[in-house]
């Protein structure tokens, strides 16, 4: 029995099934996981333009008013700023720090807004003036241009005058180097702009 014990360890050590050991160093070193190279983005130049300055780059003019208006909804005389921009305007007019009328029009739209609330311009004039004004009425007459197509204008030393008289309306309107009044006695309705030094 022992004898075959001794056989089959000899037959062990023989066949290779112990490993061996190599009391060598590897030829090369072990290399370590190669590096791989990102290539990195180019870095992007952010321009910081804050709101306020692209309103002011978009921004034609400022001025400064005493607003007078009496229509169907509101009656004031109180301070106002128009500001005309490149494609709208806007009219505040503000009484003791608070807005009694925040107006902002397109221009060549058909959008204008009092506050919040939004509306065409045929729909503006029948609210708060008078229906058959033209559309462009409100926005002719913030930016002292002629109303109703030039009807009836008379050239002035420092602007002009229209007077126009219908069924629905009979209008004197007058714009001036200093402001401008118009005034429809049939419907009760005053626009006064005159400019703040």
């Amino acid at each position: 029995m022992k004898r075959y014990i001794f056989l089959a360890i000899l037959a062990f050590f023989t066949t290779g099934c112990i490993p061996k050991y190599v009391d060598q160093k590897p030829s090369q070193p072990i290399s370590k996981a190669p590096k791989v190279s990102v290539p990195s983005q180019p870095e992007v130049q952010v321009e910081k333009v804050s709101v306020i300055e692209e309103v002011i780059e978009e921004q034609k003019k400022s001025t400064s008013y005493k607003v007078t208006m009496k229509t169907k909804k509101f009656s004031f005389s109180d301070t106002g700023f128009l500001v005309n921009y490149e494609k709208s305007m806007h009219l505040n007019v503000l009484a003791m720090g608070k807005s009694v009328l925040d107006l902002k029009i397109k221009k060549n739209e058909d959008d204008i807004c009092v506050g919040s609330l939004c509306n065409t311009k045929h729909g503006f004039n029948q609210s708060f003036l008078v229906g058959s004004y033209p559309d462009d009425f409100i926005e002719n007459i913030l930016q002292k241009k002629p109303i109703f197509s030039g009807k009836n204008l008379t050239k002035t030393a420092t602007g002009f005058v229209q007077q126009l008289i219908s069924d629905e309306y009979k209008i004197k309107y007058q714009v001036t180097n200093k402001g401008l009044y118009f005034k429809d006695k049939k419907s009760n309705i005053l626009i006064k702009l005159r400019e703040l030094k």
